[in-house]
């Protein structure tokens, strides 16, 4: 009977410290339980389109000064302005992966809308080949001492444009999203279709024959539909279009610029707390 008495005396005791826990953990921590967070990983396919409005303007400077060697002379003989454009470049499929955290504001009476906090990452590798390239420079000299290239006194300046092709390596990219976005729901039991705007931040490394790195804003849209296979649980589908716009990667070599659009297609599972 003793026992007994000291059992029933530690599971009070132990139920009264749970109590005790539970009440500290909602009084600490009243969003956490209280309110409906989620956290989520994905996997899909990304599928970029081609990288639009190219300039390779570091590697065009080079062609140009080969051409007016005086811009590049010490003390410049004229200034030199050019402008160095490719066709589009094609850019390769890749698998990506991915994971975001979010929150609706089902307790402030807002239960369709929410923000999260999303990273994902892809591969969308430079593939090998041959565009065709544009360039055009104006070279305006200093003193004119060819004979007959300008009248005395009268501003001279040659101007040229230049067309080719150039052969590119495969240049392996991989990039980097960080994404906050702004959510917009259905809140059904079941069903939930959603959709979502943000910016963030674009990371691009990239080597090989275009060797660089550089992280640039963005903008990352998505439309979507979970499934609730509890109150907990859940999956969903979900294609995400990204744009970006890439700015001087490689300085020192290519100097490459371009539009960067993809649209990714993912399936996911989603846990609400």
């Amino acid at each position: 009977m003793l026992s007994s008495f000291c059992k029933i005396r530690f599971f009070t005791k132990a139920t009264g410290l749970s109590v005790v826990m539970v009440s500290l953990i909602l009084v600490g921590f009243p969003g956490s339980v209280l309110a409906e967070w989620y956290v989520a990983g994905y996997g899909g396919m990304s599928v970029p389109g081609s990288l639009g409005n190219v300039k390779m303007d570091a590697y065009g400077e080079r062609l140009a000064l080969q051409q007016f060697p005086g811009a590049a002379a010490i003390p410049p003989q004229g200034t030199l302005t050019q402008s160095f454009k490719t066709s589009d470049l094609s850019l390769k499929r890749s698998p990506l992966f991915g994971g975001k955290t979010g929150y609706f504001f089902t307790d402030e009476g807002f239960s369709w809308l929410g923000v999260e906090l999303e990273a994902f990452t892809s591969q969308p590798t430079i593939k090998s080949q041959t565009v065709s390239t544009i360039q055009e420079a104006t070279y305006l000299p200093v003193n004119p001492l060819t004979p007959g290239l300008c009248q005395p006194g009268i501003t001279c300046q040659a101007q040229v444009t230049n067309k080719g092709t150039l052969q590119l390596s495969e240049s392996s990219m991989r990039l980097i999203t960080v994404a906050f976005n702004v959510v917009a729901r259905y809140p059904g039991k079941i069903f939930q279709p959603y959709a979502g705007v943000g910016v963030g931040a674009f990371y691009f490394s990239s080597s090989g024959q275009i060797d660089g790195r550089q992280v640039v804003p963005g903008i990352n849209t998505q439309l979507g539909l979970k499934v609730l296979a509890t109150e907990e649980w859940g999956l969903f589908v979900e294609g995400k279009y990204n744009y970006a716009t890439i700015t001087n990667l490689n300085p020192v070599g290519y100097g490459l610029s371009g539009v960067y659009n993809a649209f990714n297609v993912l399936a996911g599972v989603a846990y609400h707390f």
